[in-house]
């Protein structure tokens, strides 16, 4: 489905949309260079979350829909290879479970409301994450091979994060000290896909925050083959209270 036409973006945004310009062409024709998967590592308890910690964050596109709205995450298990937690759209019934491990990964959370239509496709929201407790595993890699959702059609991502160093990262819920990971995936463009619809490209940044022990903040690009936006989303953190 194509999305409407975008409300007005920030200069900050539209320096980082037109940087995806070459490089995200290339990534096209050729697929990211990604490097081997990293080895697992076993949660650090003193940098880890706690059953029972719970974030909020406020979503917003540059489109009118998926409409802005606050997310709440709630940890539900805590163990040695991972932790998985629980995302609901507040005021609204459905929720998404996952189990993260120390892994990089883009993982989709779908939140679709059960209301009637057109309501339902007005509230439709899949929440696009990336590895939000990596940092519950120790030091945040320098780079890595990132794994992806299997498109429902084409050819499936490759990608890969790159560490870019330290930030001081201002959200509702604050300012915060954190460290900034850029996200790449990409596939080839094939003639059986659609120019305008189908993704191929995705750019995404992270804001790790050791204070919060969950980003305090990401945002997602993503572009079809004829290099039109499909998604420009923003996440920001509004309120973390420990268990």
């Amino acid at each position: 489905m194509i999305r409407p036409s975008p409300e007005p973006v920030s200069t900050q945004r539209r320096q980082l949309i037109g940087a995806l310009g070459a490089g995200a062409l290339g990534a096209w024709l050729g697929g990211c260079a990604a490097p081997p998967p990293l080895p697992p590592r076993p949660i650090d308890s003193a940098a880890a979350p706690r059953v029972g910690d719970t974030w909020r964050y406020e979503f917003k596109s540059v489109f009118r829909v998926p409409a802005a709205r606050t997310l709440e995450v709630r940890v539900l298990e805590v163990r040695p290879e991972g932790v998985r937690d629980q995302i609901v759209a507040v005021g609204e019934p459905d929720e998404d479970e996952h189990s993260f491990d120390s892994s990089l990964e883009m993982v989709e959370r779908p939140l679709l409301a059960d209301r009637p239509l057109p309501e339902r496709l007005l509230r439709r929201l899949t929440v696009v994450e990336f590895s939000p407790y990596l940092q519950s595993f120790g030091a945040l890699p320098e780079e890595g091979s990132v794994a992806s959702p299997k498109p429902a059609w084409g050819n499936p991502f490759t990608g890969r994060a790159r560490l870019r160093g330290s930030e001081r990262v201002s959200v509702p819920a604050g300012s915060f000290d954190a460290v900034r990971m850029e996200y790449e995936l990409s596939r080839p463009f094939v003639v059986t896909m659609r120019p305008q619809i189908d993704p191929v490209f995705i750019l995404a940044s992270v804001w790790y925050a050791p204070a919060v022990k969950r980003p305090a903040r990401w945002t997602v690009v993503t572009r079809a083959g004829a290099r039109n936006i499909l998604v420009d989303d923003t996440y920001e953190l509004a309120a973390y209270r420990p268990a």
